[in-house]
């Protein structure tokens, strides 16, 4: 009886590891920014931290759905906050404006106010303001990297490129919309809520397109899975960052999809979370 009361405590201490370590403050609903006439709901944030977190790195997650649609908790992986937050960071997960109601650049433009908040606010929550991350899946991948590299959107909040210490979007494939759509003269159904028609705009939202000489563009790893289309966009954004005297490296997340690449991310086994980690790590001062 005794051996099996000793095995009992040995089976619950070990179901019960896995919650202790995760452990982190949750910080809901944070609004980081108003607009007349636009809920607030449309610009919230979960914090998650570490317990007695102090001067942690932080990483800003943008969640995908085609510009048009999920939010902060339903459209990131389920294992990512705990992942990131067990290995030091401070995982934010943001909402922004959605198409068709708010187009392009409404979810560029949340995001640089997103990380103008973190930035202003970090010690707050335990963060360092000088180590701050941004990931970024499918859509998300897009505002990432449009962020990092074309200035404009965190001039606006007062702040330079040089606040985003490494940027990794996971397997986007808008990033250079004028190519997408100069075959047939229109992008493809699913980019037209949040780009339209105008190559103009096209042409404004496409981050291969701004990468020049003279800008602080933080180091970028692309992470792209097989399938059309990413991996081309992937290979030339990173390439043409490293021809501007960059450091970026586009890379294959061998056996993931679109969607396991991030609904994975951070769980046991995955590989990929803790290259990002690494890479981010690498990048602190």
């Amino acid at each position: 009886m005794r051996f099996i009361y000793a095995a009992f405590l040995s089976l619950f201490a070990w179901l019960a590891a896995p919650a202790l370590a995760s452990a982190a403050d949750v910080y809901r609903d944070v609004v980081y920014n108003h607009m007349p006439a636009v809920s607030d709901g449309n610009f919230t944030m979960d914090i998650y931290a570490p317990d007695e977190a102090e001067d942690l790195p932080i990483i800003i997650m943008v969640h995908g759905g085609a510009w048009t649609y999920g939010n902060k908790q339903n459209a990131i992986g389920e294992k990512q906050a705990d992942f990131f937050t067990d290995e030091g960071f401070i995982y934010i997960s943001i909402n922004y404006r959605l198409a068709p109601d708010h187009p392009f650049p409404a979810a560029v433009e949340d995001l640089a106010s997103a990380i103008a908040f973190v930035y202003r606010n970090a010690e707050d929550y335990g963060g360092d303001p000088d180590s701050i991350f941004l990931m970024g899946h499918s859509s998300g991948a897009h505002s990432v990297a449009l962020v990092s590299i074309d200035p404009q959107y965190l001039r606006n909040e007062g702040l330079g490129l040089s606040v985003i210490k490494g940027t990794v979007p996971l397997d986007g494939a808008s990033y250079n919309l004028v190519r997408t759509g100069e075959r047939k003269g229109e992008l493809p159904r699913f980019y037209r809520p949040a780009f339209g028609s105008q190559e103009t705009v096209w042409r404004e939202a496409s981050p291969t397109l701004h990468v020049m000489d003279g800008r602080r563009i933080p180091p970028f790893r692309i992470l792209y899975v097989d399938r059309p289309v990413s991996p081309d966009r992937a290979k030339e954004l990173a390439e043409t960052l490293r021809e501007h005297g960059y450091d970026a490296e586009a890379i294959l997340a061998k056996n993931r999809s679109h969607k396991s690449l991030n609904n994975r991310l951070g769980m046991d086994g995955d590989k990929y979370g803790p290259m990002i980690a690494d890479f981010f790590r690498s990048q602190m001062n």
